[in-house]
């Protein structure tokens, strides 16, 4: 007598269950984005708050008295000028993964690059300026001068939140998180140039690095990432920001431990610049590799 065979019920049922495994991931992951959208909006919303409510804050009187003032060849300030080059830097690197990333996808017959290839593009755009508007100033700082180095760092920023958001949320959302965030970096320099309030400026990047650390931190603990989107080391980010704060406030102390080397400021110029790798990394970890 024949052995019978067993009855495979998961095989028999197998479609049905890949079409409810399916429908439930998609309605889950548009319930976390919509959540996301949210949660963003109120966040932009507690940081307008904060600005408008918190006592005005004056930036500090010797802001522009740079520790390190030697010329070199008839260049005033000469490291802080020169050092701004590493932005320059910065903004090629990104820009050569952009590169490398497109001709993949070209070789792949995809024609059409995704939002966050372009914020990239933002990026090392905002790199660039920031090259010129902090090697301009750095030549004779003034509070004229600085207003146009943050509003290069303003491009940058906004590029930088925008491809935080877009790591958890739709192309829509993050393009709004970079349209809000240029546009409240515009606004938020513009009370300090008229009134001399620095609060606005002092929230908005705080308020900053608090939501790129929690979604750093969220993605690292199961937060869903956006389908499509390559994870870009946020964490990285925030660690370069807070080691060039350290550096902006040790300014005379690094120069004089140094020996006169480097000053403080110089060297924020630097961490500040490596704040670009994690981007290009991104891009370099998601081009096809050419067979």
């Amino acid at each position: 007598m024949p052995a019978k065979k067993p009855f495979v019920f998961a095989a028999s049922f197998s479609p049905s269950f890949a079409m409810i495994d399916s429908s439930q991931y998609t309605a889950q992951a548009r319930s976390a984005q919509q959540l996301a959208r949210w949660a963003l909006l109120a966040f932009a919303a507690l940081l307008a708050l904060l600005a408008a409510l918190l006592p005005p804050v004056q930036q500090l009187a010797h802001y522009h008295d740079f520790a390190d003032q030697r010329g070199l060849l008839g260049l005033p300030n000469a490291m802080d000028v020169l050092t701004n080059l590493c932005f320059l830097a910065a903004a090629i690197v990104i820009a050569r993964a952009m590169r490398q990333y497109r001709r993949a996808m070209q070789r792949a017959h995809v024609r059409s690059m995704p939002l966050w290839w372009h914020l990239c593009g933002l990026a090392a755009l905002g790199f660039a300026a920031t090259a010129l508007g902090s090697g301009i100033y750095h030549l004779q700082p003034n509070d004229a001068g600085v207003l146009w180095d943050r509003l290069a760092m303003g491009i940058v920023f906004a590029a930088i939140v925008g491809l935080a958001v877009r790591q958890i949320a739709c192309d829509a959302s993050a393009l709004l998180a970079t349209a809000l965030t240029f546009a409240a970096s515009c606004a938020s320099l513009a009370v300090w140039h008229a009134t001399g309030n620095f609060t606005p400026w002092s929230v908005l990047q705080g308020g900053g690095m608090v939501l790129l650390l929690a979604i750093g931190l969220g993605t690292r603990l199961g937060l869903p990432r956006s389908a499509g989107m390559p994870a870009l080391g946020l964490l990285a980010i925030i660690g370069w920001y807070l080691l060039c704060k350290v550096c902006e406030l040790g300014d005379h102390a690094l120069f004089e431990a140094s020996a006169g080397l480097i000053s403080g400021h110089s060297l924020k110029h630097v961490l500040a610049a490596a704040a670009g790798w994690p981007i290009a990394r991104m891009l370099y970890n998601a081009t096809p590799m050419r067979r």
